[in-house]
């Protein structure tokens, strides 16, 4: 249950379930390791069986790991208060599921499946962003929980919440601190011999090892995400300390203490030394600058300069060494930084990008792929470079410390929200299906153009499904869209622009309460394609053909669980502004 197993074929095999939609059997022959991955019986959560067992008191549901057992228990029940779109047993299922993708041993594979029955790809690795996004939104579910649970969890030694926190961030050090072999950095799109810093790389082999196949490199938000879920643990801390006997020795774990530069502190300085530099976009199909690289490296340095500010560093003590003064400046500077991306009242995704994989994302880049199979075709009509990353990351800072360039209610965010929506929506024949039952939300997709559907070659009729991370962001963005009028922080220009957005999706007034329930309508639209019983979550959504609104690519994805999560904590918070105000 510790990070010491970094590198045996035991760590494989996490966790160990009785049943579960993946069972790994490791062989050892000769000098090597043969796996042998067996789909079996795909029962991780049946919320009826919970629901039962719950109110017998029982504690015991075979099918989930000790982690699934704590959080499926009563913990995020809050998460479904106020006819929530899901019930207390399904927001449980929802964690558990999330958290059989997290072995004891720190690691976070993004999706269990490694050979699968629909020919989606290979998901079974540790992937740097999906791992910190989702170990992030389980921090900070556990965190706003009542009765003081992150309290509770974190001063009881053998609270599997705890342990999971503590393994994940004391296996960073391991997957950072070891040689790369990878040479095809940049300038890799010169087809000429770079080099590669493990902390830059994108994923790694689950015994720890980096990933030494081909890949788009560098992918530098990760350490960024890493030090985000870092800074903000530890700050959760402190605020309890006095409630966690072991406060101090925590805090040392996380800070390295006495004098080393330690864990957060080697991320931070990561992010301050390469944040000038392109990178590799999340999809990982674009290099050139990216709002949400700039973004969340900038959020992590702010969390930075909060630690040092609580615990009384600055430039003056050993640590940070010289860290403070740097990570202020450096935070300032991507400020401008982020706010470059703002072009024609919109903030494009990508700045000086290199052409990549992925189209131009343009307002009509989706009619004209769906009907001349180019990627970059003619008659391209601006604005482009519209993506969903760009509420994603306006979510994930705005649920933070509270100090957004833009933040969700801003003008410029609910204009591009509007045109991302625009541009895909309608063009989606599962809209129109789900209108015939009754459903009255819309799901999206990553951009504009997107030509992944999940695995290998893609028929032009399977081209860029909606995705339930992006349905998600866009009802989370809703969720602190409602929060912020109710709060009354809309600008007049927030208030027309929002204006123009509500005709897009409903003909009701445009008021706080309404905005929440549009963010619950799309909530719903998404939850209408999950997979019941057990709640399960795949990464796509077919948009058209004759299994339209079935899932698609690879399914149990870890980052479609987190999502929804964060989206229903953003909701929980919204609905607690409302009623204030």
């Amino acid at each position: 249950g510790s990070s010491s197993c970094l590198g045996s074929p035991q760590c494989l095999v996490e966790p160990k379930l009785p049943r579960g939609t993946l069972m790994a059997t490791v062989l050892r022959k000769s000098t090597f390791l043969v796996f042998l991955v067996l789909a079996v019986d795909a029962n991780r959560c049946d919320e009826e069986t919970l629901l039962k067992q719950r109110l017998r008191g029982e504690r015991n549901h075979t099918s989930l790991n000790p982690l699934g057992l704590e959080l499926s228990d009563g913990k995020l029940d809050f998460l479904a208060e106020d006819n929530a779109p899901y019930t207390a047993q399904e927001v449980g299922c929802i964690a558990a599921n999330m958290t059989s993708n997290m072995f004891r041993n720190g690691t976070v594979v993004a999706a269990p499946a490694k050979v699968s029955s629909n020919h989606s790809n290979d998901y079974f690795f540790m992937w740097q962003r999906d791992a910190a996004m989702s170990m992030r939104s389980l921090l900070r579910v556990i965190v706003d929980a009542p009765n003081r649970t992150f309290a509770s969890s974190m001063s009881n030694t053998t609270s599997a919440i705890r342990n999971q926190f503590m393994s994940y961030t004391l296996l960073l050090p391991q997957l950072w601190n070891q040689s790369d072999p990878n040479t095809l950095c940049p300038p890799w799109y010169k087809e000429t011999p770079g080099w590669c810093v493990p902390m830059g790389e994108p994923k790694y082999f689950v015994n720890g090892s980096v990933y030494t196949k081909s890949w788009g490199r560098p992918q530098n938000d990760g350490p960024a995400l890493a030090a985000v879920f870092m800074g903000e643990f530890f700050n959760a801390i402190l605020d309890v300390e006095d409630e966690v006997p072991d406060a101090d020795e925590l805090q040392q774990k996380i800070l390295g203490g006495g004098g080393t530069t330690g864990v957060l502190y080697d991320a931070l300085n990561f992010v301050n030394t390469w944040y000038n530099e392109g990178s590799v976009g999340p999809w990982e199909e674009v290099y050139g600058r990216q709002f949400f690289v700039s973004e969340v490296q900038r959020l992590a340095l702010k969390e930075g300069v909060r630690v040092c500010n609580r615990k009384g560093f600055n430039s003056s003590v050993q640590w940070p060494k010289s860290g403070y003064a740097n990570w202020v400046y450096s935070a300032k500077n991507l400020a401008t930084v982020s706010k470059s991306f703002i072009s024609e009242d919109l903030v494009q995704a990508t700045a000086g990008r290199q052409q990549g994989l992925a189209g131009p994302k343009c307002s009509n880049s989706e009619p004209l792929l769906q009907s001349t199979g180019e990627v970059w075709p003619k008659d391209l009509r601006s604005p482009c470079e519209l993506d969903v990353q760009t509420l994603i990351v306006t979510n994930f800072v705005a649920a933070g410390i509270g100090d957004p360039v833009l933040p969700p209610h801003d003008h410029r965010i609910i204009n591009t929200a509007g045109k991302i929506v625009e541009s895909m929506a309608r063009y989606y024949e599962v809209n129109a299906v789900d209108r015939t039952k009754g459903l009255v939300g819309l799901l999206i997709g990553r951009y504009p153009g997107d030509t992944y559907c999940g695995y290998g070659a893609c028929a032009k009729t399977d081209y860029g499904n909606p995705w339930f991370i992006a349905t998600h962001a866009l009802a989370e963005f809703l969720y602190f869209v409602a929060r912020a009028w109710c709060q009354d922080r809309l600008t007049i220009e927030d208030a027309k622009a929002l204006s123009v957005l509500w005709k897009q999706l409903t003909r009701g007034a445009v008021t706080g309460w309404n905005a929440l329930e549009m963010a619950d309508s799309v909530m719903k639209n998404a939850k209408a394609h999950v997979v019941m019983p057990g709640v399960h979550m795949s990464e796509q959504i077919k948009k058209n053909g004759p299994d339209v609104g079935q899932q698609a690519g690879v399914p149990d994805l870890t980052w479609s669980y987190a999502s929804a999560l964060s989206a229903l904590l953003a909701r929980h918070k919204a609905i607690a502004a409302c009623r204030k105000n």
